[in-house]
Order: C-alpha cells, then structure tokens, then sequence
C-alpha cells in the first residue's frame, strides 16, 4: 500500500516539475540566464504548493485522552497557472557559442518565448554580437514541457498534539525513485501554538504556527536537479459547527529553488555546468475553507490567494 502511494506521489510530484529526465535534456540546450525565465513558473508553482495545506483548523482538541489528537493523511495543493507564466519576454548579456567566431560576447532578446508550463513550439532569440563587425542573428531554442493550468503536489502529513496547547505537524516522503525519471524526497515540520486558550470565552479557535520543508530532485543519473526550500508562518481561525468546520487564515511565507544541469553549447565547445537559485513569487496568502468530518475521515477543501492563487484538497484520518 505504501508503495503505491509513494509512486502516485512521485508521478504528480514530477509531473509538476516536468519528467526529470526531460527536463535535464530540455535545459542542456540553453544557457543560464534563459534557464532561469524557463523554469521560474515552476519554481512559483512549487512554493506555492508546498505552503498549502499546512491548517485544516485552528482546534487542539481532540477524541483521545486528555484532549490528544491525531491526524494522518494527504493534502494536495494545486498551484493555479495564469496565462501570463506559460511565456517570457526577456533581454540579457550573454556568450554568443559559434561554430566560426567561437565565443563572443553578445545580447539576446527573447520574445513570447514558452516556459516550461507553456506551448511546445519552441522559443526564438535575437542575437547582437557586442562586437559591431559580427551581424544580427537569430536561433531557435526550446518549447514548453507541458502545457498546464494546474500543477498539483500530493504531500502525506502528520500531526499529533496538543500539549500546552502545542501540537507537531509533520510531512514527509522518503527518497523514491520512479522508472528512468529520477527521484524524489521531501521533509518537512511544523509547530502550532493555540492562541484561544488565552482568551476566555472566545467564540472562535485562533492559532499560530510556524513551518520548514525541503524537497529534492534528482535526474535519471544520479545529479541534483533541484532543491527546494519553504518557510511559512501564518495565524489561522475557524470554527466548527457539528460535523463542518469553517477555517482562514492569513500567511507569511517564501520559498526557493536551486537548479543545476549541464549546457551543451554545441559543436568544438565543451559543457558548461550551470548553477542558479530562484526565490518564490509568493510572499503572503489569505486563505478560506471548510472540512467535514465524517467519524474519524476527515475531508478538508480551500482557495488561498497572494501572488499566486491556489486550491488544497485534502482526506485523512483525525481523532
């Protein structure tokens, strides 16, 4: 059963970034800067649902005894990709790689290109040589990988609480490797502290929590594709009426993504080992949801917003 849902795990969680293999092969064929347009909608997206679903309710309470509760199950937050992340527009300094000038410094303009979430037709740079004596010239350079509207990360998480009102939360998903494509593995843990047990009376559950995680991918050989990082902290509410809970919150939270391939630069020149890392768009959320509870099945939905806006299912097991 496990494996089963790991390898399910791992086919959303690469299809997000795109088959590892591919996308290795896909960035050896541009350089630094035009990698870094190419892939930032997927770093945004990764931050974003990696942030998500961290609450399904500000409660500690719980069916154990002396109020303990435990929740396990999966949340799946589903970053929402605009129109405007499948394409760039972009103009930088670069090395010019020709087969007869060899290297020689140089502008390229990319217009409308796709991103990685874009459209498979590929990508056109303008290229102008520094040097005035060389002309204008243009190439061809990669298409999009897929061509998504939703981008989706499964995440198994686990919590267990509260003491002193505190309660743990942690998500974790140990190094799985799938077919050709490479491998995954996330960690993350979280602290949440109940606020209402301060006010007397107060008709609402109000807490704070504060979170880390890490996800790593590696490609078919073995090398590190990428790795990310997320911080969040948030204050959420709800309240709970019979079997339906309503919950919001608003949170603080960044992300970042280090990337590293190799670029082929063609013919009498050798590879060039590319490195770089890219902060989240996201800075802040508001969020709104509700969860049922059927027994001890625990069915929770919501749509946060920031820059980035998102959509959290998730189904578990809570008493």
């Amino acid at each position: 059963m496990r494996k089963a849902v790991s390898a399910a795990l791992v086919v959303l969680a690469l299809a997000s970034f795109v088959r590892a293999q591919n996308l290795t092969s896909t960035l050896a064929q541009v350089s630094s800067e035009y990698g870094k347009a190419y892939v930032a909608p997927a770093v945004d997206a990764f931050g974003m649902d990696m942030n998500s679903g961290l609450f399904h309710g500000a409660s500690m309470s719980g069916l154990l005894p002396l109020g303990l509760h435990v929740y396990v199950g999966v949340q799946i937050g589903t970053a929402l990709i605009q129109s405007s992340d499948k394409s760039f527009n972009a103009s930088y300094a670069d090395t010019l790689y020709d087969p007869i000038l060899g290297k020689q410094p140089a502008t390229f303009t990319v217009t409308n290109a796709p991103t990685i979430y874009g459209s498979s037709d590929k990508g056109k740079a303008v290229i102008t040589p520094t040097n005035p004596l060389y002309p204008t010239d243009s190439l061809s350079t990669i298409g999009g990988l897929i061509n998504a509207s939703l981008v989706p990360l499964p995440i198994p998480q686990v919590g267990i609480g509260s003491l002193f009102g505190t309660d743990v939360m942690v998500r974790y998903l140990p190094e799985i490797k799938l077919s050709d494509y490479g491998k995954v593995q996330l960690f993350g843990v979280a602290v949440r502290h109940s606020i209402s047990q301060y006010i007397p009376l107060v008709p609402i559950d109000i807490a704070v929590q504060v979170g880390f995680q890490s996800l790593s991918v590696t490609d078919s050989s073995g090398g590190d594709l990428m790795k990310a990082s997320t911080f969040a902290a948030n204050i959420e509410v709800s309240k709970t009426f019979l079997m339906l809970t309503l919950y919001g919150g608003l949170q603080m939270e960044s992300s970042s993504v280090d990337v590293k391939y190799t670029y082929n630069p063609g013919q009498n020149f050798q590879p060039v080992n590319v490195s770089f890392s890219l902060k989240g768009k996201n800075k802040f959320r508001a969020l709104a949801g509700l969860s049922f509870a059927l027994g001890p099945v625990l069915i929770n939905g919501d749509y946060s917003f920031g820059s980035m806006s998102a959509v959290t299912l998730g189904l578990g097991i809570a008493i």
